[in-house]
């Protein structure tokens, strides 16, 4: 066991030395496993390559984080893993996103969307998973039990695995050989009381000489916290008066918000008018960090059925029921001039906040299973050649409801004489103060939206693996393959939401497939070897040919460079293509609305120069002098474009590997990246668009569609489409220093890994060193430095994550411009094995407590809690025993 064993105890340190999840380089893990890898020299096969090796050094980056990572961290979902790497930016989903994200959580390396990273389970596809037709993969599908490591590959790889692996490839290694019982149960929760969860997982396994099995069952209560419960989120732009009361908030209040031409107002009892109204506060019912609960269940078994075969199975199950909940629903509706009760004599716009309905509470359930079954062996011609037939099925389903929403066509009912006097129907005065709506409207204006959706594939792959010939310098490796994949999605709304009469933006169904064929090649070349400045030097070669049933046939190649200058130094580049091929939901995606945070050109619209071409481009659509107001959100209905072609990425990378013998336990790495994507599928710059219309330039103004409300002049529909033109370019360095050494008696190990991004450009827009509410945050700076200390039975932690200063200038039209400082988190953890059996973990999160900075551009709490730490303080413990 762990205990009283120098060779455990130093792979344990050698896999251990990052701070949580910080990632091990592939050189560092190289360097320190030379003892085991001299007791055997299996090969063995990396992320990024299918060619077995003798040891893990590659031309590409691959970084490693163990499962004791993963215990030590008291993480309880993968994405939590890995949204701490320096490589991740932008925005990605998790358990902190609570409008939108559906409860899924995903992984974004280099900031270029969760659809540009492949993610694998041992080598081999994931099923994309969320509410249907998704484009990439929900992390909560994988349970932590499961993993033995986790590999991410910081390089493009599709001419090895195929489509999505423009920003890299995560490859979720499981367990495969255990023996024993394994049972674990932690419990963690913030300091304020709140977001407590609980995580229990139960793995057990066997071998015999003809093979091995594994089970295990994990099981995860995550708990809820609200933005009212801190003092950063609790009141919308943080804007409080002396009395400390909230005065900020949105336009859609309880009891009504009125403009009959003369701008917003409220009515008292007796419906008198009073200019103004106090603006509803609605963090108090949304929440900050979302429940969720997981089960998770995974088995994997190998048998030898002779000395050259053996067959396998994977399987995977989890189900996900998770929850996010927001504010009652906000409303708007035109009340005609003989509306009921109506004292204004006019039409009158109305928005209202549905607080007599209730919260707007968003459930998910979704079943998500992935079996692979196969066989691999040895193929015993000239030196023998690994092979490897398999067929993989994955299968999401889900059901997606949300309660409390209003039907906006029934409440025009209850406005409309004519109709409303069919006793089915209650006739309503809508100019009435809270609380005062009959029971009989709220019951029949309201309504539960329930959706379903799910996405499926069915894969055959088969690969070949060997050397071909020896030269001089060694053998040439080499694989070989060929896939067979079907992938369809499917996602049906709620008829309410599909006919356009309810509240939330309305959405046409989604259902589509494809099949593709691919064939690949890859090389692995020694050229020279035992030369003055050459210790060794090979040449990575690969390439792939696919052909998709939605679009033509293309190729995709790599080719990188290994240069082992001595036993200390070796420089390493890789130069490829990758492609990304356009999802179901980009396919056959139905048109749907989202509201997004845009500013109106013509807000304000009267008060602005007559003469100038907006004034005069805002008159051409508004018919009347009212006074347009947005108050930030506009409804936006996001469409497709038929005949989308596929992603195209030219990635390079340059570094170098240092291991000097004279400091033993010393490896450093330095990786210079540039990912260029062209032909990107992206909406447009929908701000960009507006802007551009109403600078005059009235091709823009076809584009988005725009119509606007006869009362209100505000805009009612606007397009975003699909579109193949988009282009990203983003390049940076990478930089990671390991050192392990034994000093006054402790095993010591200390981590450096930092991202330096050099540039984000996304469609001439450049994000370098920005932050807001819509893409997330691109800081140029991120670092973490771990430093860990410990004996035969005992591990102490102290991390530091630091995100660098951004800048918010998504209102830099209005001089509203923000320098966002920097955010530094301070992390302790610790890990005792009481005996052979039992072990403790325990640790504290965001030590000092650290908030998160307001952001201008918000999109949710004030901040952006996809970038920043939202809990504050957190404490986690777990406790296992291995039998």
């Amino acid at each position: 066991m762990f205990k009283n064993n120098l060779l455990a105890r130093s792979i344990r340190f050698s896999l251990l030395i990052t701070s949580s999840a910080t990632l091990v380089p592939s050189g560092f893990a190289a360097a320190q496993e030379t003892d085991v890898q001299a007791k055997s020299v299996e090969k063995i096969q990396i992320t990024g390559s299918r060619i077995k090796r003798t040891d893990l050094e590659s031309a590409s980056p691959v970084s490693i984080i163990s499962a004791e990572d993963i215990t030590l961290g008291g993480f309880t979902s993968v994405e939590q893993v890995l949204q701490q790497s320096t490589a991740s930016s932008g925005m990605a989903t998790g358990a902190a996103t609570n409008n939108g994200g559906a409860g899924a959580a995903r992984i974004n390396l280099r900031g270029l969307g969760t659809s540009r990273t492949l993610v694998l389970v041992n080598g081999r596809r994931m099923v994309n998973s969320g509410t249907g037709a998704d484009s990439s993969v929900d992390l909560n599908t994988i349970p932590l039990a499961a993993i033995e490591r986790i590999e991410v590959l910081k390089d493009g790889a599709s001419a090895v695995y195929g489509s999505d692996a423009v920003a890299g490839v995560v490859n979720i290694i499981t367990k495969t050989n255990f023996d024993g019982i394994e049972l674990s149960m932690g419990y963690a929760g913030s300091d304020k009381g709140d977001a407590n969860t609980a995580d229990i997982s139960l793995v057990t396994g066997g071998s015999s000489e003809k093979g091995n099995f594994v089970l295990g069952l994990s099981y995860v209560d995550r708990g809820k916290a609200m933005q009212g419960d801190r003092g950063f989120s609790a009141c919308p732009d943080n804007d409080f008066d002396d009395s400390g009361t909230c005065v900020s908030g949105s336009s859609y209040i309880p009891g009504g918000n009125y403009n009959a031409g003369d701008g917003w107002g409220t009515l008292d009892s007796d419906k008198n008018w009073t200019e103004g109204y106090n603006a509803y506060n609605y963090a108090d019912s949304s929440y900050l960090y979302t429940p969720q609960k997981r089960v998770g269940l995974f088995a994997n078994a190998n048998y030898e059925i002779n000395d050259d075969t053996q067959i396998y199975l994977e399987s995977l199950y989890t189900k996900r029921t998770s929850t996010q909940q927001m504010a009652p629903s906000p409303i708007e509706a035109i009340l005609t001039a003989d509306a009921t009760g109506n004292p204004f004599g006019t039409a009158t716009s109305m928005r209202r906040r549905m607080t007599e309905v209730g919260d707007r509470v968003f459930d998910q359930v979704t079943d998500t299973l992935r079996v692979v079954m196969g066989a691999q062996g040895v193929w015993n011609v000239g030196s023998g050649y690994d092979w490897d037939l398999s067929y993989s099925y994955g299968r999401n389903d889900a059901t997606d409801r949300s309660s409390n929403y209003i039907n906006l066509t029934k409440l025009y009912n209850t406005m409309d004489a004519s109709i409303c006097n069919d006793v089915s129907i209650p006739c309503q005065d809508w100019f009435v103060n809270e609380g005062e709506l009959s029971t009989d409207t709220i019951d029949y204006i309201s309504y539960t939206d329930q959706a379903s959706g799910g996405n499926e594939f069915n894969i055959v792959n088969l690969n070949v693996s060997g050397d071909l010939f020896e030269l001089p310098a060694g053998f040439v490796g080499f694989a070989a393959g060929a896939e067979y994949r079907r992938e369809k999605g499917w996602y049906q709304p709620d008829a309410v939401t599909v006919a356009g009469d309810g509240s939330a933006s309305a959405q046409d169904p989604t259902s589509g497939d494809f099949d593709t064929t691919q064939v690949y090649a890859e090389f692995a070349i020694p050229l020279l070897t035992d030369l003055p400045f050459v210790k060794r030097l090979s040449v990575d070669a690969a390439i792939r040919w696919f052909d998709y049933s939605t679009f033509d046939s293309d190729t995709t190649w790599k080719l990188g460079l290994s240069w082992h200058v001595n036993d200390d130094l070796m420089l390493r580049g890789v130069a490829s293509t990758a492609f990304r091929a356009p999802t179901v939901d980009e396919l056959y995606g139905g048109d749907v609305g989202s509201y997004d945070y845009l500013t109106d050109p013509c807000s304000g619209y009267g008060t602005g120069d007559p003469s100038s071409t907006l004034y005069q481009t805002c008159a051409a659509q508004i018919n009347n002098a009212n006074f347009v107001y947005s108050d930030g959100q506009i409804e936006n209905t996001y469409t497709t474009v038929a005949n989308l072609s596929p992603e195209e990425a030219d990635t390079f990378t340059l570094g170098l590997v240092y291991n000097p013998h004279y400091i033993e336990g010393l490896s450093a790495t330095v990786d210079y990246f540039n990912i260029e994507v062209s032909n990107a599928i992206s909406r447009i710059s929908t701000q960009t668009y507006l802007d551009q219309c109403y600078a005059g330039e009235t091709s823009y103004c076809d584009v988005l569609s725009i119509t606007r409300n006869e009362i209100t002049g505000n805009i009612d529909y606007m397009e975003s489409p699909l579109t193949n033109v988009g282009t990203v370019e983003t390049r940076g360095v990478d930089m990671n220093m390991t050192y392990v050494f034994e000093a006054i008696g402790y095993d010591w190990g200390v981590n450096l890994d930092a991202t330096r991004l050099l540039e984000y450009t996304e469609d001439e827009v450049e994000y370098t060193g920005k932050i807001d509410g819509t893409n997330g945050g691109f800081a140029k700076w991120k670092s973490n430095l771990g430093i860990k200390v410990g004996q035969d039975d005992w591990t102490a932690s102290y991390k530091i994550r630091y995100i660098g200063s951004m800048t918010d200038d998504y209102y830099a039209a209005y001089d509203l411009v923000q320098d966002v400082s920097s955010v530094t988190y301070h992390d302790l953890a610790g890990q005792y094995f009481v005996n052979d059996t039992w072990s403790v973990s325990a640790g504290i999160d965001n030590v000092f407590d650290k908030t998160p900075p307001y952001i201008y551009s918000w999109n949710n709490a004030n901040t952006v809690p996809e970038v920043y730490d939202v809990m504050g303080r957190y404490y986690h413990a777990k406790i296992t025993a291995r039998f």
